[in-house]
This record gives structure tokens, sequence and C-alpha cells, in this order.
């Protein structure tokens, strides 16, 4: 099995300021940022911001980046397009934190404390980046989330583009995001927040965008959490309080090959085979309106440029759970048999699977690279992951094990880090951080250097990941590279 170095063994030898990659550097980036616990709220403080300012140089205090589940359609790969400005004049961005006017935070990176080459690694033109984050931008509504977003100067929004600029991604799954049938979200996340310099940092481009359907938030039509009423968060098809609560977003340099997508939202938990579905106390009429899927699965292929005039296709296979606040909330027979029906598809085992087209949809491409949320926070006790066994033991994968860039140890850092193990990628409040994003490149693959986005207090965009930060977004961005050819 081919072994990766790590980005702290590799930094003495790699580091190199991460704004400098080339516009040809292939990255794909999906990965999960996480400072605080929670996602942000649509409460807090507000802050006026106005469009004409350029966005560089306005506060980075950070905010509520309420999540919202918006679904979008299998989308076709959106063109760049240029970014709108007078038109967002005296608008108001909601903030969450104590201070939504933090003194300085919008300075160059010379102002800033640190360095930003001690919490990242410069990504070879020889090889592609893929990474995972969380946005935690699920409490707001579709409507609400476009209009916060439409600022162009949204304080979350704002903390996610930067993660994102200093570790240099060319392909990015955003999770824990409202999405729209309407890929209006993806493309303002898109051309007012990744194309624009965060806090002295240099734009992504990121030509295409996929925003795929979500279960979270739609309605079933049946009482499936017997409360005696149809309808709320927990009868949607996969928990939620709107529909798309608990989207993804994928955004990428690479062209999307859209003929090969596949979605999964469609495939009944109870044609599982040996599901839980059975067992549970849902009735016949429950079961047959049960997606197995509780918020999204999608296999999105790409053509990525393998050098001398060569391409290849990588397919991203995303995935993530909906995640409701409450543990009662959590369906754990059905995150397992979700988690089980991923680890077949991976290994090519899913002789039973059926796209939403209707096709049969027994594994992925040959070359792959799984990346997301496989489970929710209550699935994840400390560092054991003992319910993503069957994934991370799979034949099929290869598990890069990616530890946080930094110079200083974790074992030096104050409690609100939680005593954590060095690939935890969510703070959790009272409690020890948990890894809950994944990278999950498929066994025959070459794999390169890995990294956890988590600089210590003091170290550069310290205030982009610590927990009670009021520009934390919600989970540490964690990153791969792998070979172009």
């Amino acid at each position: 099995m081919p072994k990766s170095r790590t980005a702290s063994a590799a930094r003495k030898q790699l580091i190199v300021k991460a704004a400098t990659c080339t516009s040809t550097a292939l990255v794909v980036l999906l990965g999960i940022t996480a400072g605080a616990a929670a996602d942000f709220t649509p409460e807090g403080a507000k802050t006026q911001a106005t469009a004409l300012m350029d966005p560089t140089e306005l506060p980075r205090s950070g905010g509520d980046s309420g999540a919202s589940d918006g679904t979008f359609s299998a989308g076709q790969p959106q063109p760049t397009t240029a970014q709108s400005s007078a038109d967002d004049a005296d608008t108001e961005a909601d903030v969450a934190g104590d201070d939504a006017d933090a003194e300085g935070a919008g300075s160059a990176p010379a102002d800033s404390p640190g360095d930003p080459l001690d919490v990242t690694v410069e990504k070879s033109s020889d090889d592609i980046r893929v990474g995972t984050v969380r946005a935690g931008m699920t409490s707001s509504t579709e409507e609400e989330l476009l209009e916060d977003l439409g600022t162009g100067v949204f304080p979350p929004a704002r903390s996610l583009a930067e993660a994102a600029q200093l570790n240099r991604p060319d392909v990015l799954l955003v999770t824990g995001i409202t999405s729209d049938g309407d890929e209006e979200i993806a493309e303002t996340l898109r051309s007012k927040y990744f194309e624009v310099g965060q806090n002295g940092q240099e734009g992504l481009d990121y030509p295409y965008v996929y925003a795929g359907p979500s279960n979270s938030g739609n309605e079933s039509g049946a009482d499936l959490d017997g409360d005696g009423v149809v309808g709320g968060p927990g009868d949607s098809i996969g928990y939620g309080e709107h529909p798309g609560q608990h989207g993804m977003i994928l955004f990428s340099s690479f062209p999307i090959e859209e003929k090969g997508v596949r979605t999964f939202q469609e495939f009944l938990w109870e044609d599982l085979p040996d599901s839980a579905a059975g067992s549970s106390e849902y009735s016949d009429l429950e079961r047959s309106v049960m997606r197995l899927t509780s918020a999204a699965f999608w296999d999105v292929p790409l053509t990525v440029d393998a050098g001398e005039d060569s391409e290849r296709t990588v397919n991203v296979v995303a995935s993530s759970l909906a995640r409701p606040q409450d543990p009662a909330d959590v369906d754990a027979d059905r995150g397992d048999d979700e988690r089980r029906m991923i680890a077949d598809y991976l290994a090519g085992e899913a002789w039973y699977l059926t796209d939403d087209d209707g096709d049969p949809a027994p594994g992925t491409g040959s070359e792959f690279v799984y990346m997301g949320e496989p489970a929710t926070q209550y699935d994840l006790p400390g560092s054991a992951n003992e319910d993503l066994a069957e994934l991370l033991d799979s034949q099929a994968v290869q598990d890069p094990e990616p530890e946080a860039v930094t110079e200083e140890p974790l074992s030096s850092r104050s409690v609100g880090s939680g005593g954590s193990q060095s690939r935890a990628t969510r703070a959790v409040d009272d409690g020890m951080d948990v890894r809950s994003a994944f990278i999950l490149p498929g066994a025959s693959m070459d794999i390169g250097d890995s990294g956890v986005f988590w600089p210590a207090e003091g170290e550069y965009g310290a205030d982009l990941v610590q927990p009670g930060s009021d520009q934390a977004i919600s989970d540490r961005l964690v990153w791969l590279d792998i070979p172009r050819s």
C-alpha cells in the first residue's frame, strides 16, 4: 500500500508561502475546518457592511454561518462570472460573536501574528490537492443565507474563504451548508468570497461547481418521529428544519464530467440487504418513504490534467449526514447502514445499489477519493471512531491520517484544545475533540503530503480555528496531495 508523508514531517522541505501557488497547480480540496463545536447561528451581533468598500479591507470579525439546507439539483458546472459590487450597498451582514467590529482583523498578513509558512505546506505543481471543510452555515434558510452572502462581506464566508486561500486547494468540498436548487448559494460563495482575496490572501478560481441534491429537511409525508403530527424536522427524509439544511457544494478547478455524475438520494433504506429498517419501529408506510441517505451522497468524476498533454479521471465520492443538535434525534441504525453502503460502493461491491436515474451502480471509478462527513458528532466518541470501522478498515481505501500543521505541539496548548489527538477536525465543548472530516483515497493510488489546518494561539490564522473566536468556522480544513500523474 502506498505510504503518505504527513505535513508535519515534510514541512521543513516543502513549506512555501501558500499564496504563491501557481494557477496551473492542481489541487483537490475536500476538508473540514473546525474551530467551534457548533455551527454558526443567525443570531448575534450585527455589523454594517457596505459593498462599495473593498472586502479585503473590512474587519474579519467572525459570525453566524447559520446553516441552511438547500437542495441543489444535479447541476451543471458553473462558468466563472464577474463579482457584483454596488448592488449590495448598505446591507447588513449577520455576525455571531462577542464583537462584530473586531479592530484590525482585516489587516494584511504582515500585521497579523505568526507566519503563514508555519501552518500550511506548499503544494508541488506535480500534485493535485483535495480537501474538505465544514462551513457551519446551516441555521439560515436558503433565502436568508443568500441575503447574507450577497453583501460580499458575510464574516463566516470570509473566514471560510480565507482558510481555503491559505491552503490553496484546487478542488474543495464544502459540507454543512444550505443548498438551493438554483445553485445561487454556490455561485455567490464562489464569485464573492473564494475569488476575492481575504485578509491579504490571494483569491481562488473555481470555474466548475457542483451543488447536488440533499435529503435533509425535505418532507416525507409521514410521521417518522411518532409525535402524532405529520411535518417538522423529525418527519423529514433527513432531519432538517428547512429544505437542504445539511447540504454540500463541490468547488473545482478541474472540469466535471457531467454525464458521469451519480447521486443516491432516492435509494430506500429497506432495499439495503440486511438493513436495520426491517427491525426498526417504523411502519410499512414509513419504510416505503425512508431513504437511506439522510443528507447527501454523490459520485462526481473530474477530468484532471496529468501533465504532458495527458488527462486522468478522478472520482470524488462525497457524503454527509444530517446533523441534528439533539442526540435523541439521531438514527444510529440508519447511520450505520449508510456507512456500510458507502463502504460497499467504494469496494465495488454494492450490487444492490441503483442511482437516482435508476441505473445499477455497484461501484465508483478505478481512481477515486472519498471525502466528507460519514458520521454525526454523536457517532464519534473521543478518538475511537468505532462506528467508522467498516469504512476505515475497508481494503478499498487507505487512510493518510492527516495531522495538524503547526510549530506548537498540541500537548502545550490551552485547555480549549482539549488534549486532542493531532488528527481531530472538530472542537467539542467539555470533551475530547474528534476527527469528523475524512479524506480516503483508493488503496491503489499514490499519495503525498496531508494536513489539518490547526494553527495554535499566536500562529498565523489561529482566529479561524480557535473555539470561542469570533472568526472561527465550524470545523478545521483537512487536505491531501495526490501526484497528478
